[in-house]
């Protein structure tokens, strides 16, 4: 499509901006109120790894006999004030600021707006989301009434099972995603105590990380129906998804690249399982979301 089309389609939309504006800003408002600390307790109590702080009992043993020596040492400077009590009450000040930090079994705030921004930001997205279908419906509107994509015949019930496909396997995507990364975090939790590190995460890059996790898995399980919706309508050639399929791959990688932490280990959860259901969405395209006589054509070759 020309940069003439995508300018008609813009002026398409002027109109509609003023209702688009409104749905974002009723939704985000509604969802900051009475949705966002949910959202947001239940990410915490489903996947931070707080109940791994206590399963250590040798890690347990020794932290209390660590309070017990604190506990000691400020007691002896407050009945026993001196220079030398005093030097060594802050040495323990010191040590029990970092055994708190180990049996930190809740994400911290590093400024003091993180929290209020966090559920603005996740309000404001799902506001978009809920706007997302309109803007779509608005945008195909524009394509057809400019004569653009006006061969894409898509009735009302065709429209309605997309839709309700494409729901459903975004859903499923989530709940994959959601159970992956119970397992995803803990292994990080594990490997980080390992190196002799304390895994002290930032409630809003620990909620930011699950959210854009979570929406990568629901748009990857929503290939089938994007390629199924591009073969069937001549959009796109299944010749031409097969021919550039490793093209495809490299693009996936550049994908987990860019959306996820500088670690090779999470690039590939990422990029693997959008490589699995690129090839699990060709195998189904290429049965059943051919046109008619392309199936036929498909058939005859085979014999």
């Amino acid at each position: 499509m020309e940069a003439r089309d995508w300018a008609e389609v813009i002026l398409g939309l002027r109109r509609e901006v003023f209702k688009i504006v409104v749905i974002i800003i009723a939704v985000s408002s509604i969802f900051f109120t009475f949705g966002a600390n949910l959202v947001i307790g239940k990410i915490l109590s489903d996947l931070f790894p707080a109940e791994m702080v206590f399963e250590n009992r040798e890690k347990i043993l020794e932290m209390t006999e660590e309070l017990k020596n604190i506990t000691s040492t400020l007691e002896n400077y407050a009945y026993h004030p001196s220079e030398v009590n005093r030097s060594l009450a802050f040495e323990a000040s010191k040590r029990l600021v970092r055994v708190a930090m180990e049996l930190t079994s809740s994400p911290i705030l590093i400024s003091p707006l993180e929290g209020l921004l966090l559920n603005l930001k996740i309000s404001l997205a799902v506001g978009i989301a809920a706007a997302l279908p309109y803007i779509l419906y608005l945008i195909l509107k524009t394509l057809r009434s400019r004569g653009i994509m006006q061969d894409v015949a898509i009735k009302k019930t065709t429209a309605f099972k997309y839709i309700l496909a494409s729901l459903i396997l975004f859903a499923m995507g989530v709940v994959y995603g959601y159970n992956m990364m119970k397992l995803f975090i803990r292994f990080l939790y594990t490997m980080a105590v390992a190196q002799g590190a304390v895994p002290l995460y930032s409630l809003s890059e620990f909620v930011n990380f699950v959210a854009l996790m979570l929406v990568l898995f629901g748009l990857v399980f929503e290939l089938p129906v994007v390629m199924f919706f591009l073969v069937r309508n001549g959009i796109v050639q299944y010749e031409t998804l097969a021919y550039y399929r490793r093209h495809i791959y490299v693009a996936f990688f550049v994908i987990g690249a860019i959306t996820t932490p500088p670690d090779v280990f999470t690039q590939l959860m990422v990029a693997v399982p959008m490589v699995a259901f690129f090839e699990i969405s060709l195998l189904f395209v290429r049965f059943f979301g051919r046109k008619k006589s392309d199936t036929a054509e498909l058939l005859t070759d085979n014999r």
